[in-house]
């Protein structure tokens, strides 16, 4: 493992990073460049709704995980789950490349045997005790490294039966991870998995409906639970309400639809599900520090320079 480096004064603002995915294999591997420079008031956090693993290619930095920070350089492996606010930033002059390797659970939980719940265990962490970076130079970096190797050439390459091949490498990486990491499989680790996984035929729906006006009592149904156990269990598992989630949502649709240039602002902002449109406003600030028109008048301008993963 690494150790920890002093966190600056970074932004305070951090955003939720809407990467969609294939519904029926939600699996993506991508070559991501950072670009943010290690510094004060960088990187900006942000925070998804699945799983990550991430492998340091090339060059160096400082990979920010809420009051944490790990100095990485190439080779250290990173484990983010859906819930930690995370981003990485490069040392000024290197030129700073990451693996990411990104899937939501139903990868393994569709139509499949239920231990296989059991891979995702290293995921549901304590932010607060775990250190989310496996160095490069360590055993265990080294054991894991050639995973992910084999991983990345599926990833790339038009192999008959692909997508069996991804599944079976990321299995393995996974199954590594939790005798690296000693995962706990005690009865209370169990639970936690098990109540999140609960969550999960919620969330796919709200995901496909979010425009939509939804009823937290409907939506618990799909759970087959209360509406009060539903909504506790929301927030202890999203660390954020029902309602704050469905908001968030639609507020990246309609951020996209702003940037897209298509349509007016309000038409967008409707579109997304917004019914009280100055609540969306409202929001804009918080995030982005300008009004809507100001904002998507920089991205025509070629001057927003925000970036995701």
């Amino acid at each position: 493992m690494t150790g920890e480096a002093q966190v600056g004064n970074r932004a305070p603002q951090s955003f939720f990073w809407d990467y969609r995915m294939k519904p029926d294999f939600p699996f993506s591997a991508i070559d991501y460049t950072v670009t943010d420079p290690v510094g004060d008031g960088s990187p900006r956090l942000h925070w998804h709704s699945y799983f990550e693993l991430g492998v340091c290619t090339q060059g160096e930095g400082v990979f920010y995980f809420g009051e944490k920070a790990y100095a990485y350089s190439v080779g250290d492996i990173f484990l983010v789950n859906n819930l930690e606010k995370h981003g990485a930033a490069a040392r000024k002059g290197t030129n700073t490349r990451f693996r990411f390797f990104l899937f939501l659970p139903e990868l393994f939980l569709e139509g499949a045997d239920p231990w296989e719940s059991e891979y995702l265990l290293p995921f549901r962490y304590d932010s607060s005790r775990f250190c989310n970076c496996i160095s490069g130079e360590s055993g265990e970096g080294r054991r894991l490294r050639p995973l992910l190797d084999d991983l990345w050439e599926d990833a790339c390459g038009s192999r008959p039966g692909w997508e069996r091949l991804i599944r079976a490498r990321l299995r393995l990486a996974l199954a590594e991870l939790c005798s690296l990491l000693r995962v706990d499989e005690s009865a209370a680790s169990a639970s936690a998995l098990a109540d999140y996984l609960r969550l999960r035929p919620a969330l796919t729906y709200i995901d496909a409906n979010f425009s939509r006006r939804l009823n937290q009592k409907e939506v618990a149904a799909l759970c087959y639970l209360s509406e009060s156990r539903f909504r506790h269990l929301f927030r202890e598992q999203m660390h954020m309400s029902f309602q704050d989630y469905v908001a968030k949502l639609r507020y990246l649709d309609a951020r996209g639809r702003i940037a897209s240039g298509q349509g007016s602002i309000s038409e967008a902002v409707r579109e997304a599900g917004f019914s009280n449109p100055y609540s969306f406003y409202k929001m804009f600030r918080e995030n982005e520090g300008v009004t809507p028109r100001v904002w998507r008048s920089h991205l025509v301008d070629g001057k927003d320079g925000c970036a995701a993963e």
